[in-house]
């Protein structure tokens, strides 16, 4: 109580000082940067959506580009996800990640096995909302809205303003991640079709 007392204090004495908090992340909450939200509102409807879409994903250190794939049905629910040579499964019997390459497959998903592609097993799915709202965190400036043309549809934009460069956030109107373009990673997306793949058995 003390010390919280005496950081008041301080605040006080030499006004306002960067504050540190877990900026919140969760599905449906707004930054009240209208261009951000109209985004984040598309990215947060994906868990909802039967689709299946492919991606190049280039590091932008190094210029590696990997292939990725994204499929998901709702009904049955079901997802996968593969990244280079290896899939992530999530399905009624539970998780796996199969590594193509050698044949194999573990209970689990298993991130660090695409840590070096700068993606995540939820690249298409949650991380990108989360990512946006942390930029909206942090943003220098108001986000500019915009729309482009990706794998023959339209997807709406945003660039978002942060110290070092711009952030470009794209969706489609179902919620699909269409584009990125981060510090670190582009992502893009170059074939969507409104139905899932069938998932495979492992």
């Amino acid at each position: 109580m003390l010390a919280a007392t005496a950081l008041a204090a301080t605040s006080c004495a030499t006004g306002l000082r960067p504050y540190f908090e877990d900026t919140p992340t969760v599905v449906g909450t707004t930054t009240g940067d209208p261009a951000i939200d109209a985004v984040l509102g598309l990215y947060d409807q994906v868990d909802f959506v039967t689709f299946t879409a492919s991606y190049d994903v280039q590091l932008l250190f190094g210029g590696v580009t990997t292939a990725a794939s994204v499929t998901q049905s709702t009904s049955p629910s079901g997802r996968e996800v593969t990244i280079g040579t290896v899939r992530f499964t999530t399905d009624a019997s539970g998780t796996r990640t199969c590594r193509l390459d050698a044949g194999t497959c573990a209970e689990g998903i298993d991130a660090a096995a695409v840590s070096n592609t700068g993606v995540t097993p939820e690249f298409a799915f949650g991380d990108m909302a989360k990512r946006l709202r942390r930029d909206a965190a942090s943003r220098v400036g108001a986000g500019v809205p915009s729309t482009i043309d990706v794998a023959g549809l339209t997807a709406t934009c945003v660039d978002v303003p942060v110290a070092g460069g711009t952030k470009q956030y794209c969706s489609l109107a179902d919620g699909v991640l269409a584009k990125f373009v981060g510090a670190d990673v582009l992502i893009d997306l170059t074939e969507y079709r409104p139905e899932a793949t069938p998932l495979s058995a492992g």
